[in-house]
């Protein structure tokens, strides 16, 4: 097994707790929402990504349906 080094100098500063995401109307994201920058169907609890959905096992009406109606950048 190889070992890794770190520089602690270099990493960068993780924040405790995430930035939540919002919506348009200020309030924190929940449900399923199409996202364009990753084109991935994710689902949202209060403002934090929670799920990635499988592209495999969904249906093609609630896809189109969601990216239509439901997306964020």
């Amino acid at each position: 097994m190889t070992q890794l080094e770190f520089n602690f100098y270099s990493a960068e500063v993780v924040q405790e707790t995430p930035d939540l995401r919002k919506g348009m109307d200020g309030k924190l994201l929940n449900g399923c929402f199409y996202e364009r920058s990753t084109g991935d169907f994710v689902s949202y609890v209060q403002g934090r990504r929670h799920h990635v959905f499988d592209t495999g096992i969904l249906q093609n009406d609630w896809m189109e349906r969601t990216k239509r109606d439901r997306w964020i950048e």
